[in-house]
This record gives structure tokens, sequence and C-alpha cells, in this order.
């Protein structure tokens, strides 16, 4: 019989002050939490956090048909691994992190949110063009008026062995999961469901940089399968620019710094598969981008469908930084962008529009196969 304790298992506190000591008290026994579908405490079918939910190394938070709401008051991710956060400038490694969906599971931004977008978007009440993003902290004292990692949905940073599964993220006020230095690793069964807005009061209100995935700094042996739905900015992006900013700052877009720190810094081996009907609304479904110093290797992009209504497709950019691109079995309406790669492999490919389906330099160390241009 599977033993877990429940945060209904306390009857005073907040919602978010109940589930964190039911992963305290389960990281000294069971070493697993279940959220479910309904708190018997307050008899609401939704867990409204103030807070992100914080999960120690080997140690396991399933979620059972629930559903998790950030609340106005929150500033913070839905998720995070503990050794990380704001002022923690020295990350310590964790082991086997592992957050399960089962049944229908919807993580939901705020209705009213206090911070949104990236760390170059300021916050506005009444946002406009492409450097500001909602949020009702905009002009208030005190208060950080730029976004960050604190806007992202999920953030695992320096975790060795982690399962991310079964979830559906909704209007999130950032970036949807970020992997930082992380390694050894499964994503699967997730969809993403933004509108690059919220609602307020009847108003629509624009929300900036509600990526998918950000695969980052130091990630290594990933694999990222059964994915779908739209993001605004790019549905995934691998890799990261070196901005200079250490740890636990509040404007920089990762938790764990954006200091490259050398080869141990690069990203290899990452696996993305079987992603269905798969869009960015603004811009790329899939980037990949070795800025600078950072290197990546060996990228598998298999089985994809990217939907029409994505903005752009497949770009990778930098690409003389990249060894080891290979691409199979992909439907796209956007052109193919590899320019100046020395090391990949594309084949089974269909391209649905004019112009060349592929912009690659072949080579001996080049292939193209079966690479073809269906016109709508």
């Amino acid at each position: 019989m599977d033993i877990y304790i429940s945060p209904n298992n306390y009857k005073s506190g907040t919602q978010s002050e109940r589930i964190q000591r039911a992963i305290k008290d389960a990281k000294k026994t069971t070493g697993k939490v279940v959220i479910p579908r309904f708190d018997v405490i307050t008899k609401m079918d939704v867990w409204l956090i103030d807070q992100a939910i914080l999960l120690p190394g080997d140690f396991e938070l399933e979620l059972n048909n629930c559903k998790i709401k950030l609340s106005d008051k929150c500033r913070d991710n839905f998720i995070r691994s503990a050794n990380s956060g704001l002022g923690v400038k020295d990350i310590a490694p964790l082991k086997n992190i592992k957050v399960v969906g089962v049944g229908n599971v919807l993580l939901e931004g705020a209705s009213n949110p206090r911070a949104t977008g990236d760390h170059n978007k300021t916050l506005s009440l009444n946002p406009v063009g492409f450097g500001q993003s909602f949020g009702t902290d905009a002009g208030k004292p005190n208060e950080n008026q730029k976004g960050g990692w604190r806007n992202h949905a999920i953030i695992l940073a320096y975790v060795d062995g982690f399962q991310i599964s079964g979830i559906t993220l909704k209007d999130y006020h950032g970036h949807g999961l970020v992997m930082e230095r992380s390694t050894n690793g499964v994503v699967k069964d997730i969809t993403f469901d933004v509108r690059q807005a919220v609602n307020v009061a009847g108003i629509k209100k624009q929300i900036l940089n509600q990526d998918g995935m950000g695969v980052r700094f130091g990630c290594k042996n990933i694999i990222i399968s059964n994915i779908k739905g739209k993001s605004g900015d790019d549905f995934i992006n691998i890799g990261l620019t070196d901005t200079g900013i250490e740890a636990g700052k509040e404007n920089v877009n990762v938790v764990s710094g954006s200091v490259y720190a050398g080869e141990e810094d690069n990203i290899s081996n990452i696996y993305l598969q079987n992603w269905q009907d798969f869009y960015s609304l603004s811009h790329r479904a899939i980037r990949i981008m070795p800025v600078g110093r950072l290197r990546i290797r060996n990228v598998f992009i298999e089985n994809m469908i990217i939907s029409p209504l994505s903005k752009k497709g497949l770009e990778a950019e930098f690409a003389e930084n990249i060894k080891g691109l290979f691409v199979r079995n992909l439907v796209s309406n956007h052109q193919l962008k590899a320019k100046g790669i020395t090391e990949a492999c594309f084949r089974d490919i269909f391209y649905i529009g004019e112009g060349d389906a592929i912009d690659v330099q072949q080579s001996n160390m080049v292939v193209v196969d079966n690479v073809k241009n269906v016109k709508p």
C-alpha cells in the first residue's frame, strides 16, 4: 500500500502552510505528499497558494486530480526545488525529485497577478509595447519593478534525477517549466495553455514571456516527451545568455544565476520526442541558442507536428556552437533554420509552405535526407 501524507491532515494554517508542513513531515517519514482534489478544511476544490511549494531531494509530490492556483498575494513560483531562492547564492545540489500529476491536474496563474514577464520587463498596470508586462506591484514602493525567475511556474535548479509529468500549466506569469543545471530527468505529458494576457475587471492586460520550457546552463540527459499546447514566447528555448548576474538575485531569468561557469555549464543530450500540435503565439516553436561561450551537444528532435498556428518553427541560432543536431519525422509550416551548423542530420521532414524547406549547408557532416516541400 502506498504511504503518504496529505495537507488535509493539518487543521490550521493557510493552504500553502499546510502543504509545506506536510512536505516537512513527509521528508522525515514517507517521502511522499499527495495533494488531493478537495481541501476538507477550507471546503474548496482549489488550492490557493501564497508562495512556492518547495521540494527537497528524495521526494515525490503527487498532484491527484487537483487544481492549484496562485493567489493574488503570491509573487512566486508554483513549485521550486528547495535548494534555491531569493538571496541563495550557493545552491546545494539535490537528487531525486518527482512531481507526478494523476488524472486532471491544473496549475493556474493568479486572477490579478502582482508581477509577470521576465527580468527585462517593467511592471505596468496598463502595459504596452515589448518592454512592459502587467503586475499590480507596478509603482509600489519597496517592490521590485522588473519581472524575473519568480514569475516562472516550475523551477528545478541543480537537481540530478527528476520527473515532471501529467500537468496542465495555464496562464502562468513567466516561463512554464525551467530546468537549470539539472541532469538525468524525464518530462512528459505536459500541456501549456496561455493567452499572453489576463483579464482584470473585464479588461485585457498584456503578459509577456510566457515561454513553455527553458533548458538552461548545465542541463544534461533529459527526455521531454508527449508535450502539447501553446506558449506565448518560445515554446521551448534551449540555451541561455550570460548576463553576469549571480544566483539568488531578483532581476535575472534563472534562480541559479546567468553566469557561464565553463564546460560544466554546457548543455548535452536533450531528447524532444512525440510532441503533438504545439505552437508559439508570437515566437519560435523550438529555439536552440548557444550564445557566447555556451556549447550545446546532441539535441534529438523526433516525431513532431508544429501547428500551423505557430508564429515560427524550429530555429537554431549560433549554430556553429552546436555539435550534433538530429531532426527526424517533423511536419512544419515554417522553414527549418540552422544556418552555419556543421554536424547535423535532417531526415523525413515535410515542410508545408513556399520556398526552401530547410536553411542549412549540406556537407559530409550535415546529412539531409527525404526533406520534402509540400505546397499548401
